[in-house]
């Protein structure tokens, strides 16, 4: 009873969002008016990163073009269709490489004050899109316990020190022997998935998928 309450409750407001933030019948990026969202070359123009899965932190594609600037619209400007089509390419990466159902999906969290700044969190969003298009369940886990400057003012020492034990577990949560999908937007040194991976492990967490919309070239592209 409990499910199909909160089945019903995440259609009204899926539907409400609808109305307030309707689709875009024509592409965001180069304004064809022959799609909803982003049309086929846009989308086929986004440099996937094919060989991700073999490292630690997964990335779906580098922090450039299409991709960054699907990332910018969503994060900066409230465009909640650029974020439904990042959640789109991360479920499908998910579905192909993942057994998604035995895991549970998260994501990195704001300090209360961001999130007031900025009006919402673009990686719980989509962690929390994936969660009902996949029937993944979704648990908020970490929480940004102090404020930290932003990392992409920083340099690479600095960064890992400005993070280092930014992040806590919320109070009454087991997570031993749990599976996560762990979900962040973007990673140039990778300082800040890296700290709540640490810290997971503490918790005795038996898999943890690192699984980030993209990550920066080589030549030093900066995070958002």
């Amino acid at each position: 009873m409990g499910e199909t309450f909160n089945r019903i409750i995440r259609n009204l407001w899926e539907g409400l969002l609808e109305v307030i933030y309707p689709r875009e019948n024509y592409c965001i990026i180069c304004r064809d008016d022959d799609c909803f969202g982003i049309c086929k070359n846009c989308r086929k123009s986004i440099k996937v990163i094919k060989d991700s899965y073999q490292d630690k932190i997964i990335s779906y594609g580098y922090y450039g073009g299409v991709l960054k600037e699907l990332i910018l619209k969503f994060k900066y400007k409230n465009n909640f269709t650029a974020g439904d089509i990042l959640t789109e390419l991360l479920e499908e990466y998910i579905i192909e490489n993942f057994n998604y159902r035995e895991y549970i999906i998260t994501y990195i969290p704001l300090s209360k004050k961001s999130k007031r700044i900025r009006g919402f969190n673009q990686c719980e969003y989509i962690a929390k899109k994936i969660s009902r298009d996949l029937s993944i369940r979704s648990l908020e886990i970490l929480i940004k316990s102090r404020e930290t400057k932003e990392q992409k003012t920083l340099k690479k020492e600095e960064r890992y020190e400005n993070i280092k034990n930014a992040f806590s577990v919320k109070r009454g949560i087991e997570l031993k022997g749990c599976n996560i999908i762990l979900i962040d937007d973007v990673i140039t040194t990778g300082a800040t998935i890296n700290e709540a991976y640490k810290l997971l492990k503490k918790y005795q967490v038996n898999d943890i998928k690192l699984l980030t919309l993209a990550k920066s070239h080589k030549n030093g592209l900066q995070t958002a």
